[in-house]
């Protein structure tokens, strides 16, 4: 039967719809039944394993895949083959330079074929780059980008411009116009000599150690010397006097060969002229001393202080000809060529100094030898009257040192010459007594055979004689007095042409 209309249910938005005072979760846990799940896409039936197997084995005509490796798999390639040979393999050599001075490089040994090969460390590399590969990277503009706008590219031009930037600024630093640029090695043009290792090969030293051929005769092997810069007459005269007084001072003598030890070592040059207001600098060492010598920026006194780099390197055996440098190969110096340097200084006037002139000690417990009258009558008897005998004492007594003094001319330099050759052919010149010299001399001296020799017809004791011709390095024989008269003179100067 048709009644009123029935009251509309509420709907079930309007009956869900949630109060500001509900919180979410309470009207969650009201209605559960009433929450609709999100609609989930729709799906396929899922495809059979055949079908799915069919369609892996069907590449899709219309859309081809990319391919999942453009390169050659480096499993199946598998580790490259180790070189025939390596940095690894290289051994330092040396060599010797005309000049003197020693020089390191490196290189294959001889077998090297016959080394076993060395296994590969770290991740495999599938290509090196060239040895040069680093000296054409531009440094200058950080990493090296092959798309940078200020990438160098070196061509045989430029090789060629690089290498006449070398050869200018040889020329520059050894001031002539022949200035070569020589390398040693297959390493090309930018593989300097001198270099500590072949792996370093990016900023080399221009010209530092190079040697360059030709130009002017202030060129020793490529090396410029100062001594040929100054006026040789006034390098001698200052050299002259430097070294006798470096050799002349026994303390300050040892303190040089010590190298030091025995305190600071005074640069002679500087105070020469006794300059209160100019101070004598001082060094911890010979090095620094040398340098400070050679390299000396004083334009008054560059010549005393070449002077008496000469004559410090005399003194120690160095190769003043040589400039020095940090790597101190002016030290070597064969030794007949260091022994000739310090036996070419001798004393002027000409002597001759005889050692074992004592006869024995006195009553008074001093010690008591040859005079002077004595010792000419004995050198008349041997057929050399020309000389003056003067004998030296000391606090003891005589020294049992005789020091026979010759004209200073020509005439007497022959005296004198032939006289150390006496002694020398008897095998009692300077090297004879260093082997017999004694600690002390006394009594136990005439049990010595070579000191004293007994006359078998009488028994008369004689003493032997050594003698040798006085050199700058004897001036500590002397007495004070004949020290500040003597001077050094060239022995090869004074005797001219042979």
């Amino acid at each position: 039967m048709a009644g009123p209309n029935a009251p509309k249910q509420p709907s079930s938005s309007n009956s869900h719809r949630k109060s500001r005072w509900e919180s979410s979760s309470s009207t969650a846990n009201k209605n559960p039944s009433t929450t609709k799940p999100n609609p989930s896409p729709k799906t396929g039936p899922s495809p059979s394993p055949a079908a799915l197997n069919k369609s892996q084995s069907e590449p899709n005509q219309a859309n081809p895949p990319f391919p999942s490796f453009l390169f050659p798999d480096p499993v199946a390639l598998g580790p490259p083959p180790p070189p025939a040979y390596g940095f690894h393999m290289l051994e330092r050599r040396t060599m010797v330079l005309c000049d003197g001075s020693v020089r390191s490089y490196f290189a294959l040994p001889p077998d090297y074929q016959d080394f076993p090969t060395r296994p590969l460390l770290g991740p495999r590399d599938f290509g090196s780059p060239p040895l040069d590969f680093r000296d054409n990277r531009d440094y200058r503009n950080g990493q090296v980008d092959a798309t940078g706008p200020l990438k160098r590219k070196y061509g045989e031009e430029e090789k060629y411009l690089r290498e006449e930037e070398k050869e200018e600024l040889a020329r520059q630093r050894f001031g002539h116009s022949n200035a070569k640029v020589y390398t040693l090695g297959s390493g090309g043009p930018d593989r300097l000599p001198g270099t500590s290792s072949p792996f370093q090969n990016e900023e080399m030293r221009a010209a530092k150690y190079m040697r360059v051929a030709g130009g002017s005769e202030n060129n020793t092997m490529g090396f410029k010397n100062n001594h040929l810069e100054v006026d040789q007459n006034a390098l001698k005269i200052a050299f002259l006097h430097f070294v006798k007084a470096v050799f002349e001072n026994a303390a300050q003598k040892k303190n040089y060969l010590e190298d030091g030890k025995q305190g600071r070592l005074q640069c002679l040059a500087c105070g020469r002229f006794g300059d209160k207001s100019r101070s004598s600098k001082d060094f911890t060492d010979m090095h620094g001393l040398i340098m400070h010598t050679y390299y000396s920026d004083n334009a008054n006194l560059r010549v005393d202080h070449l002077g008496l780099h000469k004559a410090l390197c005399v003194l120690m055996g160095w190769n003043y000809s040589k400039p020095p440098d940090n790597s101190k190969a002016y030290w070597f110096l064969p030794a007949d060529e260091a022994t000739s340097n310090q036996q070419d200084l001798i004393m002027w006037p000409p002597v001759v100094i005889v050692h074992n002139t004592i006869t024995g000690k006195g009553k008074d417990g001093r010690m008591e030898g040859l005079g002077n009258k004595a010792m000419d009558s004995k050198l008349r008897d041997l057929g050399f009257g020309s000389g003056k005998s003067k004998s030296m004492y000391g606090r003891e007594g005589h020294l049992g040192i005789t020091v026979v003094k010759f004209a200073g001319d020509h005439s007497g330099l022959k005296e004198a010459v032939r006289l150390a050759e006496y002694f020398e052919k008897e095998n009692r010149g300077r090297k004879g007594w260093s082997q017999v010299q004694p600690l002390t001399l006394g009594k136990d001296d005439e049990k010595n055979p070579n000191l004293v020799k007994v006359d078998e017809r009488n028994g008369e004791k004689k003493r032997i004689f050594y003698g040798y011709l006085g050199t700058v390095a004897d001036l500590g024989e002397l007495d004070l007095d004949m020290r500040k008269r003597v001077v050094i003179e060239s022995r090869r100067e004074r005797q001219g042409p042979r």
